[in-house]
């Protein structure tokens, strides 16, 4: 079973906010349960209150035998950090796979 963190830095987040981000995760995450032994993402308001894209969600993966590798995705809202981060994840750990299997 994969290990996942979220943790934030000046973001607030609901809790339907956590709800959703957790639901994501799981739901692209956990077919790669087995390889991936630990995920955590990274949430950041770089601006404070001054607005704008400024939230980052920045994705560390632990794949079973591989590197640990960074993906970061900046948005104007949490939600939206996250959904890219998760994008970038899954293509990455998929690629990683692949190499791993000499596909």
């Amino acid at each position: 079973m994969t290990t996942t963190q979220i943790r934030t830095a000046a973001v607030e987040l609901t809790r339907e906010d956590k709800a959703y981000i957790r639901h994501k995760i799981d739901a692209r995450i956990a077919k790669f349960s087995r390889p991936v032994e630990r995920v955590s993402f990274r949430l950041a308001d770089v601006n404070g209150p001054k607005g704008g894209v400024d939230k980052i969600c920045r994705a560390k993966v632990v794949v079973s035998g591989r590197p640990t590798f960074v993906v970061e995705r900046r948005d104007n809202s949490a939600r939206a950090a996250v959904d890219g981060a998760l994008d970038a994840t899954e293509r990455a750990v998929r690629k990683v796979l692949r190499r791993r299997r000499g596909i």
